[in-house]
């Protein structure tokens, strides 16, 4: 049992391995003489060694000593060199890391450097004696590749002019808005040019096999026709970001020179790069030397470096330029200062630049260096990285032109709910923006899984992704139909509340409680859709909703006069106090009732300014309109006029009223109460009209015109506040002083 144990056998093995470092001079010694000597001295010895070593493990005393002493020795040991030995490993180890990484990039740059003098001292063998074979190979095979060239040339240039004279998309092209317009353009050209590319590939083959090559195809077309093929995919590709001939068909909203000058360069470095690597290498390398083709590799190679470089930095000019010349809105053409120049530039123009340098940096770097990783790496990574910005270059139009999206809804949708369509446009520009950044996003992604700077696949795996990919559409589909339902629902409450039609107005009780349940939707459709949204996912939205809640309590404690709003509001809405149209009085405040919420009221007064009065500060609710109104007329007229006299003209004015457009709106009989006070100048006469909600200012309004016109007519004085001055009779007149004609001043008296 004993033997079993881990200790047990790890203790065996230290033991072994002293035994084996003490033995290890003696054998050592050994060496220098015969072998048969060694095996004869040290047997014995082992095994006596083995013996000892076994009774000490059978002797528990001797082996409990044993062990002691072992681990004394180790501590000891420790003690004495295991900090210095740590610290001498640790700093050993990184200065050895540091002196290795940095020999192995300065051997790394020499090797570089020499691999690529000695590709160019390849061209040294162009002027060696070639071998027959391949003299005779160049003059038989030089002819019929020229001929394939020149063919295949006519056919694309009579297909593509064909073509573009049948195929005009901007002439039956419909649609309504400018991006989706640009985008059917863009791929009808794109189907166009791939067809043109179509025919004169297979007319190149159909023409090498029977005018050139008599039935057979010689490496040199082959090469030529598949070169011919890339060169006229990636011809395709650079027009659909520039088109020289029609700037806004292409993907790019840059100008006319701009568009042309990149397509010329770009055209010139694809084709010097798809021509000179896939043909004119490998028939340097059958015509010649391999030496050759390799230096003729590293020359084509350069040459489109520099021709890059120097069409990025031209072609970032041009678009600065244009840049700058666009004044602001609304500002005349100037020179601008630097700094302003520098925030009307967008910031995609001060980006592109030095991504670009890097990219064409690292492109020949890797193909210098690395040749073999051209096709594999920079090829695919490149092809990838142009179907990404063909994403973003799509993604940008959108984000230039979300104010003229639109969604027109359907004619009966239109019909039935006339402001469906309005609403869903007013969140078309953020969709807009929110999808081109998920483009963008996802596009930078790609990218960087293109060049290998990081793997998305063990990132993400396959289950994964798909799982990813299927949340996001479901929270973008709950999303949508939030939207909808939103539109729907806030358009039938527009509609309800602009309903005019005979037998069907809306009370404005109605119109009060609709304000307040779309305000209350809105809110609901944004929490609801929100919460939905964050769980497909993936989120968890139970810590959300515990939060809300601690939230609200915390609103509810340090907010109180917003809950004593919210509480007032409901009361008030309960007892139906307040509806939108009302005139009411609040907080001191009178007027009509434009905007009610659930916890303030908007008020509009006679001279039209706008109240807004939370209900915390109301305290009492007078409202005009409630049920029916009166109008009371207070009218003053002289203490010489008799009374009942009075009355009956004030009835009369009120037979009058009642003939007019106002009696309409008049419920009731005239009530007259007679005289309520004798003031300083009048004999004050009250009379009340029981009028309809609302009209009792227009009746009040109309009365007092016709009791004026009715007193005039019966001569009823309606006195005004005046004053009689009485001198008392016993006051001397006072002296009045009178000019003569000579000058001369008398003082008479009255």
């Amino acid at each position: 049992m004993l033997a079993t144990t881990p200790p047990f056998r790890f203790l065996v093995l230290v033991l072994s391995v002293c035994l084996a470092a003490a033995m290890v001079p003696a054998s050592a010694q050994s060496l220098f003489t015969s072998s048969d000597g060694v095996s004869a001295e040290t047997a014995p010895e082992v095994g006596s060694a083995i013996d000892t070593l076994v009774d000490i493990i059978k002797d528990d005393a001797a082996r409990a000593e044993l062990i002691e002493r072992l681990e004394g020795l180790q501590a000891e040991e420790q003690a004495a060199s295991g900090p210095e030995a740590a610290t001498q490993s640790a700093d050993s180890s990184l200065v050895r890391s540091v002196a290795e990484a940095t020999t192995g990039m300065v051997q790394g740059a020499y090797a570089s450097v020499q691999q690529v003098w000695r590709d160019l001292r390849g061209i040294e063998t162009l002027f060696a004696t070639l071998p027959d074979e391949k003299r005779r190979r160049m003059n038989e095979n030089a002819l019929p590749l020229l001929g394939t060239i020149v063919a295949t040339v006519l056919v694309f240039w009579l297909a593509s002019f064909i073509l573009a004279r049948l195929i005009q998309p901007q002439k039956w092209i419909r649609a309504k808005t400018r991006a989706v317009r640009a985008t059917l353009t863009v791929l009808i050209n794109l189907l166009a040019d791939g067809l043109a590319l179509a025919i004169a590939y297979a007319a190149g083959n159909v023409i090498a096999i029977t005018a050139f090559g008599g039935g057979l195809i010689t490496v040199e077309q082959s090469l030529y026709l598949n070169a011919f093929l890339v060169a006229g995919a990636v011809g395709i590709v650079i027009r659909l970001f520039v088109r020289p001939r029609r700037p806004d068909h292409a993907l790019l909203n840059l100008s006319q020179p701009v568009q042309a000058t990149a397509y010329r360069w770009l055209s010139l470095i694809a084709g010097l790069l798809v021509y000179g690597l896939t043909v004119a290498v490998p028939i340097a390398n059958l015509w010649t030397t391999f030496l050759f083709g390799r230096s003729l590799r590293l020359i084509v190679v350069t040459l489109a470096a520099g021709l890059a470089i120097f069409a990025i930095r031209q072609v970032s000019r041009m678009i600065r330029e244009d840049a700058l010349a666009q004044p602001a809105e609304g500002t005349p053409p100037q020179e601008p200062a630097d700094a302003e120049a520098g925030d009307r530039i967008p910031l995609w123009q001060k980006l592109w630049p030095p991504l670009a340098y890097f990219y064409v940096a690292v492109c020949y770097v890797i193909a210098v260096v690395y040749p073999a990783l051209m096709g594999d790496l920079i090829g695919g990574a490149t092809v990838r990285t142009v179907i990404a910005g063909a994403l973003v270059a799509l993604a940008f139009r959108f984000i230039g032109t979300p104010a003229r999206a639109r969604i027109a809804a359907p004619a009966w949708l239109e019909h039935s709910l006339p402001g469906f369509g309005g609403k869903l446009n007013v969140f078309m520009p953020l969709i807009f923006r929110i999808v081109a950044v998920f483009v963008v996003l996802a596009a930078m992604i790609y990218v960087l899984d293109a060049w290998r700077a990081i793997d998305v696949e063990s990132l993400l795996g396959r289950d994964q992704a798909l799982d990813l990919s299927g949340r996001f559409m479901s929270a973008i589909l709950i999303i949508a139909g939030v939207l909808v339902v939103w539109a729907l629902v806030v358009s039938w409450i527009d509609n309800r509340l602009t309903l005019d039609l005979p037998g069907k107005n809306v009370t404005a009780r109605t119109r009060t409680l609709l304000s307040l349940f779309k305000n209350a939707f809105s809110v609901v459709a944004v929490v609801f859709g929100s919460m939905m949204a964050l769980s497909q996912l993936g989120i968890d939205i139970a810590p959300l909703l515990a939060g809300a809640g601690v939230i609200g309590l915390a609103i509810g404690f340090g907010a109180q006069k917003l809950v004593q709003d919210i509480i007032t509001g409901i009361f008030i809405q309960l007892e139906n106090a307040i509806n939108e149209g009302d005139v009411v009085t609040v907080a001191g405040t009178t007027g009509a009732v434009e905007k009610l919420t659930i916890r303030s009221v908007g008020v509009r007064d006679l001279n039209g300014v706008y109240h807004i009065v939370p209900f915390s500060a109301v305290d009492t609710v007078s409202n005009f309109m409630k049920r029916f109104a009166y109008h009371v007329a207070e009218i003053g007229v002289a203490y010489k006029e008799h009374v009942p006299a009075v009355k009956e003209a004030m009835e009369e004015a009120f037979e009058r009223l009642k003939a007019t457009e106002h009696g309409a709106s008049i419920s009731g009989p005239f009530e007259m109460q007679g005289v309520v006070a004798l003031a300083d100048s009048s004999v004050n006469i009250r009379a009340r009209i029981k009028t309809r909600p609302g009209q009792q200012w227009a009746v009040g309004r109309a009365y007092t015109e016709i009791v004026k016109g009715v007193f005039d007519e019966k001569g009823i004085e309606i006195p005004y506040p005046h004053r009689v001055y009485v001198r008392p009779p016993e006051e001397p007149q006072p002296a009045t002083i009178e000019k003569q004609p000579a000058g001369k001043v008398t003082e008479t008296e009255d």
